[in-house]
């Protein structure tokens, strides 16, 4: 047990140690906001992380692989047993699941360069385990666009905390009201 908690905690330092600042080039224009969640989740025993994203622009925007109507959001996260179509990543799943409560978020503002860098974190990955799981996912792609950064806490109650000492506020937007795109899993969009 000893040499397993060990080296959970060797993991999460290197994770925490290994994020390098992203840098906007001076000038550029704001395309989205990006809000790094936090919910308890009243259905399941585990809460959930997830990033949610609103298009600024006066254009569409691709995150990840969805494509963000002007003025549309779009919610990404990873689940594992609870997908509807298995473990991976999902856009829009969040928005469909009001048993979701309590949130915490945290936003920062985001040029088209440093969404394209939270964009390589998000194509890149449709996963969930008890290591790499709704947080790791969450915050490894938060910190690829965002100034400052977070360590990657696994545990949900610790980020949870994390967040909130980051400046979090309490329910900062209607999550289930401004969503009308279905629900896609990472493998259903094209690259």
């Amino acid at each position: 047990m000893k040499k397993i908690t060990a080296m959970l905690l060797a993991l999460l330092m290197f994770f925490s140690l290994t994020a390098m600042p992203a840098s906007a080039a001076s000038g550029e224009k704001i395309v989205a906001r990006m809000w790094l969640c936090s919910k308890i989740n009243t259905k399941d025993p585990v809460d959930h992380c997830f990033l949610y994203f609103e298009n600024f622009s006066d254009k569409p925007i691709k995150v990840g692989r969805f494509t963000v109507p002007v003025g549309g959001t779009v919610s990404v996260g990873t689940f594992g047993s609870t997908g509807p179509k298995g473990f991976g990543l999902y856009y829009n799943l969040e928005t469909e699941r009001d048993y979701y409560v309590d949130m915490l978020a945290i936003a920062t503002r985001l040029t088209q360069s440093e969404l394209d860098a939270v964009n390589k974190k998000i194509v890149n990955y449709n996963w969930w385990d008890p290591i790499f799981n709704c947080i790791f996912f969450a915050v490894r792609a938060w910190n690829a666009g965002a100034d400052e950064r977070l360590p990657i806490i696994i545990f949900p109650a610790l980020m949870r905390r994390i967040i909130k000492n980051n400046g979090a506020q309490y329910e900062p937007f209607n999550l289930y009201k401004n969503n009308p795109n279905p629900v896609y899993k990472q493998t259903e969009l094209k690259k």
